[in-house]
């Protein structure tokens, strides 16, 4: 009767563990999750705000351009090239650019140690 009751409790205590393990993962899981989401959404607005004033600026450069040029032509011509350029440029750069940056950031949410984790090493 001893033992029963000792494999009753010794069960209980694996089920209690067993659900912390999955509670604390659960935990783990929304925290990198919403790190990542709001790391896709900064990189979003971010992005939204830098070409609407990349936008602006353009425009406020052709109209500088159209009077000294005293034609929109040649003007319209200029930023179009300097924009093919800053596209090559960037096409060549993407991957210092973009995906390291990336991988460095998405690598540091998932890979994260906790404070626990850090102490038993």
């Amino acid at each position: 009767m001893n033992d029963e009751n000792h494999y009753k409790e010794l069960t209980d205590e694996v089920k209690a563990y067993m659900q912390t393990r999955y509670n604390l993962l659960r935990m783990e899981l929304l925290e990198k999750t919403s790190r990542i989401v709001a790391l896709v959404l900064f990189t979003l607005v971010a992005t939204c705000l830098a070409l609407a004033a990349l936008g602006y600026f353009s425009m406020a450069l052709l109209v500088w351009l159209s009077t000294i040029f005293g034609s929109i032509v040649e003007p319209i011509c200029i930023v179009g090239g300097g924009f093919l350029i800053l596209l090559c440029v960037v096409c060549l750069a993407r991957k210092t650019l973009f995906v390291n940056p990336i991988v460095r950031q998405l690598s540091k949410i998932m890979f994260k140690k906790n404070k626990k984790q850090q102490h038993d090493e």
